[in-house]
């Protein structure tokens, strides 16, 4: 049988060859099939157009641009009234589309999508069909929040307070507190703090289910901030950044 012996020379030519071709994959499948990806490069994919700084729209969108602006002002007008000022905008990106075969690549219908690498930017995606007031001040209100919480304290505060805090600028009638009194028979059935820790418990289950925990939480924090103010908020946070222990920051 013979040999065939491969000399040095020839390993580090395909090893030049093949090692670029491989990464070259690994960032084309990257940007193309993951939602990280996706989200990066939009404000460069031709699918989307920017109407105002850091404000995208699929290019085909029928919905009245200016209606859409004077939207997104007040929601911007509600968080800032909240917190006393505004710390998310520099590094968010509103995506509004009505087209729902972009849902699938983007990944959601509604939500704030935050990334913390390599830098921290955030993405408030909103599908038509859930367009409106309390929406985005919910989804802002999370922006906002981990705006003002390095990366080290946004993996302390438990889903119950992430969601509450952003349920405090959602005014929807399903959420008041005669629905919390209602159907918690007055805090008699209410959900634990401790099942809904994380976003595995707290997004569990159906939609109702996950309502029910939307209202608890925005009933908890309702009471919080009634006791500690705007003022006690920003202690919470800053003290969250200094390396203080949620529970005992809270709790304080």
């Amino acid at each position: 049988m013979e040999i065939v012996r491969i000399n040095s020379k020839y390993k580090k030519t395909v090893l030049f060859i093949t090692i670029p071709i491989v990464l070259v994959a690994v960032v084309v499948l990257l940007l193309q099939f993951t939602r990280y990806g996706y989200l990066m490069t939009l404000p460069y994919r031709s699918a989307f157009t920017e109407i105002d700084e850091h404000v995208y729209i699929n290019k085909d969108y029928a919905g009245d641009r200016q209606e859409l602006m004077e939207m997104i002002g007040q929601a911007k007008d509600r968080v800032n009234n909240f917190f006393g000022g505004l710390s998310f905008q520099g590094n968010t990106i509103f995506i509004i589309y009505d087209d729902e075969n972009l849902r699938r690549k983007i990944g959601e219908d509604h939500a704030a999508i935050i990334f913390n690498f390599p830098s921290e930017v955030r993405y408030i995606c909103v599908s038509d069909e859930y367009l409106e007031l309390d929406i985005l001040a919910h989804e802002i209100t999370h922006a906002e929040l981990h705006a003002r919480l390095s990366a080290e304290a946004q993996k302390t505060i438990p889903t119950w307070f992430d969601e509450g805090i952003a349920m405090q600028n959602d005014y929807r009638e399903r959420y008041s507190e005669a629905q919390w009194t209602q159907q918690t028979n007055n805090g008699e059935n209410a959900v634990a703090l401790e099942d809904m820790d994380t976003p595995s418990e707290f997004y569990a289950g159906e939609a109702e289910d996950r309502r029910f925990r939307y209202l608890n939480a925005k009933h908890e924090l309702d009471v919080w901030m009634t006791s500690h103010g705007r003022q006690g908020l920003l202690e919470l946070l800053d003290r969250l950044n200094g390396g203080a222990d949620f529970n005992t920051a809270y709790g304080s």
